[in-house]
Protein backbone atom coordinates (compact mmCIF):
# COMPACT_ATOMS: atom_id res chain seq x y z
CA UNK A 1 0.00 0.00 0.00
CA UNK A 2 2.82 2.41 0.82
CA UNK A 3 4.37 1.77 -2.60
CA UNK A 4 1.09 2.53 -4.32
CA UNK A 5 0.73 5.73 -2.35
CA UNK A 6 4.24 6.78 -3.37
CA UNK A 7 3.27 6.36 -7.03
CA UNK A 8 0.63 9.06 -6.79
CA UNK A 9 1.42 12.50 -8.12
CA UNK A 10 1.97 14.87 -5.21
CA UNK A 11 -0.45 17.50 -6.36
CA UNK A 12 -0.62 20.40 -3.92
CA UNK A 13 2.58 19.45 -2.09
CA UNK A 14 4.11 22.70 -3.32
CA UNK A 15 2.13 24.34 -0.52
CA UNK A 16 2.06 23.55 3.19
CA UNK A 17 -1.24 23.26 5.04
CA UNK A 18 -0.88 25.00 8.39
CA UNK A 19 -2.69 23.20 11.21
CA UNK A 20 -1.42 24.71 14.47
CA UNK A 21 -0.59 28.19 15.70
CA UNK A 22 3.11 27.26 15.72
CA UNK A 23 2.84 26.44 12.00
CA UNK A 24 1.08 29.72 11.19
CA UNK A 25 3.09 31.51 8.50
CA UNK A 26 5.33 28.52 7.80
CA UNK A 27 3.88 28.04 4.32
CA UNK A 28 5.93 31.05 3.14
CA UNK A 29 9.17 29.40 4.27
CA UNK A 30 8.03 26.11 2.73
CA UNK A 31 7.38 27.78 -0.64
CA UNK A 32 10.80 29.42 -0.56
CA UNK A 33 12.95 26.46 0.50
CA UNK A 34 11.10 23.21 -0.21
CA UNK A 35 8.49 23.79 -2.92
CA UNK A 36 11.07 24.27 -5.75
CA UNK A 37 12.60 20.87 -4.91
CA UNK A 38 9.18 19.24 -4.92
CA UNK A 39 8.40 20.81 -8.31
CA UNK A 40 11.58 19.30 -9.78
CA UNK A 41 10.82 15.99 -8.07
CA UNK A 42 7.32 15.88 -9.56
CA UNK A 43 8.59 16.81 -13.02
CA UNK A 44 11.15 14.01 -12.86
CA UNK A 45 8.49 11.52 -11.72
CA UNK A 46 6.18 12.50 -14.55
CA UNK A 47 8.97 11.83 -17.03
CA UNK A 48 9.68 8.46 -15.42
CA UNK A 49 5.98 7.56 -15.42
CA UNK A 50 5.85 8.33 -19.14
CA UNK A 51 9.00 6.27 -19.73
CA UNK A 52 7.70 3.33 -17.67
CA UNK A 53 4.36 3.50 -19.50
CA UNK A 54 6.17 3.50 -22.85
CA UNK A 55 8.32 0.52 -21.87
CA UNK A 56 5.20 -1.29 -20.68
CA UNK A 57 3.41 -0.61 -23.97
CA UNK A 58 6.39 -1.77 -26.01
CA UNK A 59 6.75 -4.83 -23.80
CA UNK A 60 3.11 -5.77 -24.15
CA UNK A 61 3.40 -5.36 -27.94
CA UNK A 62 6.51 -7.52 -28.17
CA UNK A 63 4.95 -10.17 -25.96
CA UNK A 64 1.78 -10.21 -28.04
CA UNK A 65 3.79 -10.61 -31.24
CA UNK A 66 5.78 -13.50 -29.80
CA UNK A 67 2.72 -15.33 -28.46
CA UNK A 68 0.19 -14.67 -31.21
CA UNK A 69 2.44 -15.07 -34.24
CA UNK A 70 4.56 -17.99 -33.09
CA UNK A 71 2.81 -20.42 -35.45
CA UNK A 72 3.84 -18.25 -38.41
CA UNK A 73 7.48 -17.91 -37.41
CA UNK A 74 9.80 -19.86 -39.77
CA UNK A 75 11.44 -22.89 -38.18
CA UNK A 76 14.87 -21.43 -38.90
CA UNK A 77 14.09 -18.23 -37.00
CA UNK A 78 15.59 -17.45 -33.59
CA UNK A 79 12.11 -17.20 -32.06
CA UNK A 80 11.03 -20.59 -33.36
CA UNK A 81 12.56 -22.25 -30.32
CA UNK A 82 10.33 -22.22 -27.15
CA UNK A 83 13.38 -21.56 -25.01
CA UNK A 84 14.25 -18.48 -27.05
CA UNK A 85 10.64 -17.26 -26.86
CA UNK A 86 10.70 -17.64 -23.08
CA UNK A 87 14.01 -15.75 -22.96
CA UNK A 88 12.61 -12.82 -24.95
CA UNK A 89 9.46 -12.68 -22.81
CA UNK A 90 11.59 -12.78 -19.64
CA UNK A 91 13.78 -9.90 -20.87
CA UNK A 92 10.70 -7.86 -21.77
CA UNK A 93 9.19 -8.53 -18.34
CA UNK A 94 12.44 -7.50 -16.63
CA UNK A 95 12.54 -4.26 -18.60
CA UNK A 96 8.94 -3.42 -17.62
CA UNK A 97 9.50 -4.32 -13.97
CA UNK A 98 12.75 -2.36 -13.85
CA UNK A 99 11.09 0.77 -15.25
CA UNK A 100 8.40 0.72 -12.56
CA UNK A 101 10.78 -0.25 -9.74
CA UNK A 102 12.91 2.81 -10.58
CA UNK A 103 9.77 4.90 -10.15
CA UNK A 104 8.87 3.27 -6.84
CA UNK A 105 12.38 3.88 -5.51
CA UNK A 106 12.46 7.49 -6.72
CA UNK A 107 13.15 9.60 -3.67
CA UNK A 108 15.19 12.72 -3.07
CA UNK A 109 16.94 14.53 -0.22
CA UNK A 110 14.55 17.10 1.24
CA UNK A 111 15.97 17.05 4.77
CA UNK A 112 18.34 20.01 4.54
CA UNK A 113 15.75 22.16 2.74
CA UNK A 114 13.12 21.33 5.37
CA UNK A 115 15.47 22.33 8.18
CA UNK A 116 16.33 25.62 6.44
CA UNK A 117 12.61 26.36 6.12
CA UNK A 118 11.99 25.69 9.82
CA UNK A 119 15.02 27.75 10.85
CA UNK A 120 13.72 30.61 8.71
CA UNK A 121 10.28 30.29 10.34
CA UNK A 122 11.83 30.57 13.83
CA UNK A 123 14.56 33.05 12.93
CA UNK A 124 13.23 35.65 15.40
CA UNK A 125 13.35 33.09 18.22
CA UNK A 126 16.41 30.89 17.65
CA UNK A 127 19.80 31.43 16.08
CA UNK A 128 22.47 28.83 15.49
CA UNK A 129 24.94 28.81 18.37
CA UNK A 130 28.49 28.11 17.24
CA UNK A 131 29.59 27.54 20.85
CA UNK A 132 29.31 23.76 20.62
CA UNK A 133 31.66 23.44 23.59
CA UNK A 134 28.87 24.70 25.85
CA UNK A 135 26.49 22.16 24.34
CA UNK A 136 28.99 19.41 25.05
CA UNK A 137 29.24 20.63 28.66
CA UNK A 138 25.45 20.31 28.97
CA UNK A 139 25.63 16.75 27.64
CA UNK A 140 28.41 15.87 30.08
CA UNK A 141 26.47 17.37 33.00
CA UNK A 142 23.48 15.21 32.06
CA UNK A 143 25.74 12.15 32.15
CA UNK A 144 27.20 13.21 35.49
CA UNK A 145 23.73 13.72 36.97
CA UNK A 146 22.63 10.26 35.80
CA UNK A 147 20.03 11.48 33.30
CA UNK A 148 22.00 10.17 30.31
CA UNK A 149 24.00 6.98 30.16
CA UNK A 150 27.75 7.32 29.89
CA UNK A 151 28.44 6.88 26.18
CA UNK A 152 29.91 8.93 23.36
CA UNK A 153 27.49 11.59 22.13
CA UNK A 154 27.81 13.47 18.84
CA UNK A 155 26.33 16.96 18.90
CA UNK A 156 24.66 17.74 15.55
CA UNK A 157 22.96 21.11 16.13
CA UNK A 158 22.85 23.83 18.77
CA UNK A 159 20.39 26.75 18.87
CA UNK A 160 20.02 29.55 21.40
CA UNK A 161 17.59 32.39 21.90
CA UNK A 162 15.43 34.34 24.33
CA UNK A 163 11.71 34.04 24.93
CA UNK A 164 9.60 35.67 27.62
CA UNK A 165 12.74 37.01 29.35
CA UNK A 166 14.00 33.43 29.64
CA UNK A 167 17.11 32.09 27.96
CA UNK A 168 16.30 29.02 25.85
CA UNK A 169 18.49 26.46 24.08
CA UNK A 170 17.86 23.48 21.84
CA UNK A 171 20.50 20.81 21.25
CA UNK A 172 20.32 17.78 18.98
CA UNK A 173 22.76 14.90 19.37
CA UNK A 174 23.13 11.20 18.62
CA UNK A 175 24.78 8.16 20.16
CA UNK A 176 25.29 4.45 19.59
CA UNK A 177 23.61 2.11 22.05
CA UNK A 178 24.65 -1.50 22.56
CA UNK A 179 21.75 -3.93 22.94
CA UNK A 180 23.00 -7.50 23.19
CA UNK A 181 25.10 -8.20 20.12
CA UNK A 182 23.44 -5.38 18.17
CA UNK A 183 24.26 -1.68 18.08
CA UNK A 184 21.40 0.77 17.72
CA UNK A 185 21.53 4.52 17.31
CA UNK A 186 19.49 6.95 19.37
CA UNK A 187 18.64 10.58 18.71
CA UNK A 188 18.61 13.13 21.52
CA UNK A 189 16.70 16.39 21.74
CA UNK A 190 17.71 18.56 24.70
CA UNK A 191 15.79 21.69 25.65
CA UNK A 192 17.14 24.06 28.28
CA UNK A 193 15.15 27.02 29.60
CA UNK A 194 15.96 29.35 32.48
CA UNK A 195 13.31 29.25 35.19
CA UNK A 196 11.23 32.43 35.48
CA UNK A 197 11.28 32.13 39.28
CA UNK A 198 13.77 31.23 41.99
CA UNK A 199 13.85 27.62 43.07
CA UNK A 200 15.33 25.62 45.89
CA UNK A 201 16.40 22.02 45.49
CA UNK A 202 16.07 19.68 42.53
CA UNK A 203 13.09 18.20 40.71
CA UNK A 204 13.21 15.15 38.43
CA UNK A 205 10.64 13.47 36.18
CA UNK A 206 11.12 10.52 33.85
CA UNK A 207 8.97 8.36 31.60
CA UNK A 208 11.37 5.50 32.35
CA UNK A 209 10.43 4.68 35.93
CA UNK A 210 13.38 2.30 36.31
CA UNK A 211 15.83 5.16 35.69
CA UNK A 212 14.29 7.26 38.45
CA UNK A 213 14.10 4.31 40.86
CA UNK A 214 17.78 3.56 40.23
CA UNK A 215 18.64 7.20 40.86
CA UNK A 216 16.58 7.27 44.07
CA UNK A 217 18.57 4.35 45.48
CA UNK A 218 21.71 6.49 45.46
CA UNK A 219 19.94 9.76 46.27
CA UNK A 220 17.90 9.40 49.46
CA UNK A 221 17.27 13.15 49.39
CA UNK A 222 15.00 12.66 46.36
CA UNK A 223 11.48 11.87 47.56
CA UNK A 224 8.63 10.67 45.29
CA UNK A 225 6.11 13.35 44.33
CA UNK A 226 2.55 12.60 43.22
CA UNK A 227 1.11 14.96 40.61
CA UNK A 228 -2.47 13.60 40.83
CA UNK A 229 -3.15 13.49 37.08
CA UNK A 230 -4.28 10.11 35.77
CA UNK A 231 -2.70 10.31 32.32
CA UNK A 232 0.49 11.95 33.57
CA UNK A 233 0.90 9.49 36.46
CA UNK A 234 0.51 6.61 34.02
CA UNK A 235 3.50 7.82 31.97
CA UNK A 236 5.84 9.73 34.30
CA UNK A 237 7.39 9.32 37.71
CA UNK A 238 8.44 12.42 39.68
CA UNK A 239 10.88 12.92 42.53
CA UNK A 240 12.12 16.06 44.27
CA UNK A 241 14.37 17.24 47.07
CA UNK A 242 11.85 20.00 47.80
CA UNK A 243 8.11 19.29 47.59
CA UNK A 244 7.32 22.98 47.30
CA UNK A 245 9.56 23.30 44.25
CA UNK A 246 7.86 20.34 42.60
CA UNK A 247 4.42 21.81 43.26
CA UNK A 248 5.45 25.14 41.77
CA UNK A 249 6.73 23.50 38.56
CA UNK A 250 4.10 20.82 37.99
CA UNK A 251 1.10 23.05 37.53
CA UNK A 252 -1.85 21.97 35.41
CA UNK A 253 -0.47 24.01 32.49
CA UNK A 254 3.00 22.47 32.75
CA UNK A 255 1.60 18.93 33.01
CA UNK A 256 -0.54 19.42 29.89
CA UNK A 257 2.46 20.80 28.00
CA UNK A 258 4.62 17.81 28.96
CA UNK A 259 1.90 15.41 27.84
CA UNK A 260 1.60 17.17 24.48
CA UNK A 261 5.37 17.09 23.96
CA UNK A 262 5.47 13.42 24.92
CA UNK A 263 2.63 12.67 22.51
CA UNK A 264 4.33 14.42 19.57
CA UNK A 265 8.00 13.61 20.20
CA UNK A 266 8.32 10.60 22.50
CA UNK A 267 5.24 8.44 22.07
CA UNK A 268 5.90 4.70 21.48
CA UNK A 269 3.05 4.73 18.93
CA UNK A 270 5.06 7.10 16.70
CA UNK A 271 8.27 5.06 16.73
CA UNK A 272 7.11 1.53 15.99
CA UNK A 273 6.66 -1.64 17.95
CA UNK A 274 9.37 -2.38 20.49
CA UNK A 275 10.66 1.20 20.58
CA UNK A 276 11.27 2.75 23.99
CA UNK A 277 11.34 6.53 23.56
CA UNK A 278 12.02 8.48 26.73
CA UNK A 279 11.31 11.93 28.08
CA UNK A 280 13.11 13.15 31.20
CA UNK A 281 13.04 16.44 33.13
CA UNK A 282 15.54 18.00 35.52
CA UNK A 283 14.96 21.35 37.21
CA UNK A 284 17.89 22.63 39.25
CA UNK A 285 20.27 25.60 39.57
CA UNK A 286 17.80 28.02 37.98
CA UNK A 287 17.26 26.01 34.77
CA UNK A 288 14.94 23.32 33.50
CA UNK A 289 16.34 20.65 31.17
CA UNK A 290 14.22 18.33 29.07
CA UNK A 291 15.72 15.29 27.35
CA UNK A 292 13.87 13.41 24.59
CA UNK A 293 15.59 10.15 23.66
CA UNK A 294 14.20 8.20 20.66
CA UNK A 295 15.42 5.53 18.22
CA UNK A 296 17.38 7.08 15.36
CA UNK A 297 15.25 7.80 12.32
CA UNK A 298 18.20 7.80 9.88
CA UNK A 299 20.25 10.70 8.54
CA UNK A 300 18.27 13.91 8.22
CA UNK A 301 19.49 14.51 4.69
CA UNK A 302 18.41 10.99 3.69
CA UNK A 303 16.07 10.36 0.81
CA UNK A 304 12.36 10.89 1.44
CA UNK A 305 9.14 11.58 -0.41
CA UNK A 306 7.39 14.98 -0.29
CA UNK A 307 4.84 13.49 2.13
CA UNK A 308 7.66 12.40 4.45
CA UNK A 309 9.26 15.84 4.08
CA UNK A 310 6.03 17.46 5.27
CA UNK A 311 5.88 15.11 8.26
CA UNK A 312 9.51 15.96 9.06
CA UNK A 313 8.71 19.67 8.92
CA UNK A 314 5.82 19.29 11.36
CA UNK A 315 8.05 17.31 13.74
CA UNK A 316 10.79 19.96 13.59
CA UNK A 317 8.27 22.75 14.20
CA UNK A 318 7.14 20.99 17.38
CA UNK A 319 10.77 20.66 18.48
CA UNK A 320 11.48 24.36 17.95
CA UNK A 321 8.18 25.42 19.55
CA UNK A 322 8.53 23.14 22.59
CA UNK A 323 11.00 25.40 24.44
CA UNK A 324 8.76 28.51 24.35
CA UNK A 325 5.83 26.26 25.25
CA UNK A 326 7.71 25.21 28.39
CA UNK A 327 8.39 28.86 29.25
CA UNK A 328 4.73 29.79 28.77
CA UNK A 329 3.55 26.95 31.00
CA UNK A 330 6.14 27.78 33.70
CA UNK A 331 4.91 31.38 33.64
CA UNK A 332 1.31 30.24 34.03
CA UNK A 333 0.16 30.50 30.42
CA UNK A 334 -2.77 28.73 28.80
CA UNK A 335 -3.04 24.96 29.12
CA UNK A 336 -2.71 24.45 25.35
CA UNK A 337 0.41 26.17 24.06
CA UNK A 338 0.79 27.53 20.50
CA UNK A 339 2.92 24.54 19.52
CA UNK A 340 -0.15 22.33 19.80
CA UNK A 341 -3.18 24.65 19.62
CA UNK A 342 -5.12 24.28 16.34
CA UNK A 343 -5.60 27.25 14.08
CA UNK A 344 -8.99 28.94 14.52
CA UNK A 345 -11.69 28.45 11.92
CA UNK A 346 -11.15 30.46 8.75
CA UNK A 347 -14.11 32.73 9.39
CA UNK A 348 -13.01 33.73 12.88
CA UNK A 349 -10.91 36.84 13.33
CA UNK A 350 -7.99 36.13 15.61
CA UNK A 351 -4.64 37.87 15.93
CA UNK A 352 -1.60 36.11 14.55
CA UNK A 353 0.11 34.19 17.33
CA UNK A 354 3.87 33.95 17.00
CA UNK A 355 5.94 31.60 19.10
Amino acid sequence: MSSLRNLRYHKGMGSFTEKTLAEQGFSASWRQEVAPLIARYDARRRRRIMFASLITGVGVGVGAVVLLLQVHIPSSSFLAQPLHQALVLALVALAVIGAWVMLLLDRTSFGEAVRRAVELHFTSLFTTDINNAFGEVILQDLVTDGILLDREYRLSSHYAGTYGDCRIRMIEAGADMARGHNHERVDLLILRVSLPFSQMGEVRADSRTDRLVSLHEGRPDLAPYHVDHDQFDGIFSVAATDIGAAARIFTDSFVETLLRIQEHLASPLRHGRGAQPRLAIQATNGSLLMVVEVPAAGPEGGDMTPTEAEARARNLIVQFAAAPALVDSLQGGADTQPAFAPLPAGGDQHPVVSV
